[in-house]
């Protein structure tokens, strides 16, 4: 993803004072150099703050307290950005930022307030990294080892701060918490571009159809073993239901069950409304309970059809009656008969056009005003709300209060039967058990019925396979495989191309390193033939090397990948130091002290540092840049493909001492 550093800006708090701006060049390395304590170490941190990291390490009391806001402007293919963010209050990190994009971004000389958020910035970010919007277990939300891949993550790839770039443990910036290690790992495969979207999505569905198929497996298995219990089960089930009436009388018991299957199905096909036991079972209370139920139907059938009457004749009056009111409006405001009618009696010519040629024109027009005359004593008459409609809605209310009565008295007395008549009451906890019944068996029914050659397990059981399979060939485990094996031996082999110019043992430039995605390490091959970790080699130059010979690797990886997220820019802090010579504490006190060395070799070390990533970014035709903030001077990193930023001494600073008063 093109996406490099423009410009640093640092807005003072100072009134009528201009922002501080260090300008950087893309497709280039960009060096600034300085005595200590000048600011080159807050560099990174301060590109972090702006770039939406959770936490602040903006070193304190200087940089922070003459501050209000920071920024940096981005150039990405089509546009700039520019991202700043306010100076922390106290421990907090602050939640404002100000966000500006366009063709070509202005820094203001001075920001008011805030326009955008942590979160929105976050979003942002995401988005013009193109990072999928969802987690690898699919769920969202959640954070862990599994959470989706976000802008933040890729910040492992851009700072090699002091204490990563000569790490023999640690490779990639912040990867020393184990969270954030975790899960630069599990997403690696589709950072190196060995894995995509589809590919992603197509797991994730693919787990949650494993679940699923265990499930359904689980339940055909336990059904499986119980299967000749729930035959005994339906007999019993059938046994009841035909002392309830429910079967005919030639009903034969059978096991197999197919046939106790459509037995129960034609049960509740037809489920009556009370029990069809013999006639002669049947008192005469209990008929009277069954009169008092077919009553009772009635009754709420005409509660129900006077209730619909009822609003039906308010909707029609409504209607009416707005109806009645708009005409009513247009009447009031033409008066066209009487218009009609006055101009008639003063024109004494024809009305229309004036002439005194039309000697009937007066007549007819006494025949138009009287149609109209017509026409809106109609009107007046729709206007008004007929009065049978009160008369009806007031019989409806009558007639509804006359029913109501009625099922209330009849339910007193079926309550009052269904209390004093033991018939009655063994008859409705009869009917109730059917009722309960009636549910019990369908739920068995509905239950076995999915357990048949085609019913609703195995159907299922068959479509989930099917996609499993379907989305197994989208996956590809052993194609992905080959894609990681290719992406890290090519890495690999980019390493070992820029260590043969780096100061690394012999040894080193001979076999290339391994560069390894599951421990997120380098291994490489010592005398005798064995794979040895970085932590295993020993001297500070050799882990140095093969810090910047790997991120001159992977960023030319990247910028070869079609659409790669991570951002096309490096930073370096002080790679050098491990050449430093030993100084005393009172000679590193001066901040004006430029660092030289005392060696020959160490001089011509720090030179392949320099020339080493200029020809990387060179090869890749300027795809990447490189920001280098060391206190190794233009006599060593001089070169026509290097680019000076800033030179920070003799007073010299990135907070400059005029804002200092």
């Amino acid at each position: 993803m093109n996406f490099q550093i423009l410009k640093l800006i640092i807005w003072p708090k100072l009134e009528n004072v201009l922002p501080q701006v260090v300008e950087f060049k893309p497709g280039k390395v960009n060096v600034i150099t300085g005595a200590s304590r000048t600011g080159k170490s807050a560099i990174i941190p301060i590109i972090d703050y702006c770039l939406a990291s959770k936490d602040c390490s903006i070193p304190i009391d200087t940089i922070r307290d003459h501050a209000c806001w920071y920024g940096i402007v981005i150039e990405r293919s089509l546009e700039q950005i520019l991202i700043a963010r306010k100076v922390p209050d106290g421990t907090k990190s602050s939640n404002d930022f100000y966000l500006m994009r366009g063709k070509e971004v202005i820094v203001p000389v001075g920001i008011e307030e805030a326009n955008e958020n942590l979160s929105g910035i976050k979003q942002m970010l995401d988005g013009v990294s193109g990072l999928p919007f969802f987690s690898l277990n699919g769920e969202e939300g959640k954070n862990g080892y599994e959470a989706r891949l976000s802008f933040r993550d890729l910040m492992a790839f851009v700072f090699q701060s002091q204490d990563i770039v000569a790490n023999q443990n640690i490779l990639f910036y912040k990867t020393h918490a184990h969270e954030h290690r975790e899960k630069l790992r599990n997403w690696f495969p589709f950072i190196i571009g060995a894995e995509n979207t589809e590919i992603l999505e197509a797991r994730i569905r693919i787990q949650e159809i494993e679940r699923i198929l265990n499930r359904l497996r689980r339940e055909v298995d336990r059904m499986g073993t119980v299967s000749a219990g729930w035959v005994a089960n339906m007999q019993g089930h059938l046994r009841i239901a035909k002392e309830y009436g429910l079967l005919p009388e030639d009903y034969i018991e059978s096991t197999e069950p197919s046939v106790l299957l459509a037995a129960a199905s034609e049960i509740l096909a037809d489920i009556p409304d009370h029990t069809k036991s013999d006639t002669q079972d049947i008192s005469q209370s209990n008929q009277q309970l069954r009169d008092m139920e077919i009553k009772d139907q009635e009754l709420s059938l005409e509660i129900a059809s006077i209730k619909k009457r009822l609003q039906d004749l308010k909707g029609l009056q409504g209607g009416l009656s707005d109806y009645g009111n708009a005409v009513k409006k247009r009447k009031d405001r033409l008066h066209i008969s009487q218009w009609l009618t006055q101009v008639n009696a003063d024109a004494g010519k024809c009305p229309s056009c004036g002439s005194e040629e039309h000697p009937s024109a007066n007549r007819e027009l006494s025949k138009i005003a009287k149609v109209f005359a017509n026409l809106e004593r109609e009107a007046k008459r729709v206007a008004e709300v007929p009065g049978s409609f009160s008369r009806e809605e007031s019989k409806l209310k009558a007639d509804l209060d006359l029913v109501l009565r009625e099922k209330k008295i009849l339910q007193d007395s079926f309550d009052l039967l269904r209390v004093n008549d033991e018939d009655a009451q063994r008859e409705f906890q009869r009917r109730k058990n059917m009722y309960l019944f009636l549910g019990q068996l369908k739920t068995n029914l509905d239950y076995f019925q999915k357990l048949g050659d085609d019913g609703e397990f195995k159907r299922e059981i068959a479509s989930y396979q099917e996609e499993y399979n379907r989305l197994s060939k989208i996956t590809d485990y052993q194609g992905v495989q080959k894609r990681i094996v290719a992406a890290t031996e090519l890495i690999s082999a980019k390493m070992l191309t820029y260590l043969k110019t780096l100061d690394v043992e012999d040894k080193y430039k001979e076999v290339a390193p391994r560069f390894d995605i599951k421990d997120l390490n380098i291994r490489v091959m010592g005398s005798g033939g064995d794979l040895y970790y970085l932590s295993e080699v020993g001297s500070a130059s050799n882990w140095v090397s093969f810090h910047i010979a790997l991120m001159c690797a992977l960023q030319e990886f990247f910028n070869g990948l079609t659409n790669s997220p991570v951002p096309s820019f490096v930073i370096f802090d002080q790679p050098s130091q491990v050449y430093f010579p030993k100084l005393k504490k009172d000679e590193i006190a001066k901040e004006n002290l430029s660092i030289s060395f005392d060696e020959n070799e160490d001089v011509d070390a720090v030179k392949k540092i320099f020339n080493t990533i200029a020809a990387s970014i060179k090869k890749s035709k300027g795809q990447w840049q490189a920001i280098i903030l060391d206190h190794a001077d233009e006599t060593i990193y001089g070169n026509e493909d290097i680019h000076e930023v800033a030179v920070w001494r003799n007073g010299i600073k990135l907070i400059p001492l005029e804002w200092m008063v």
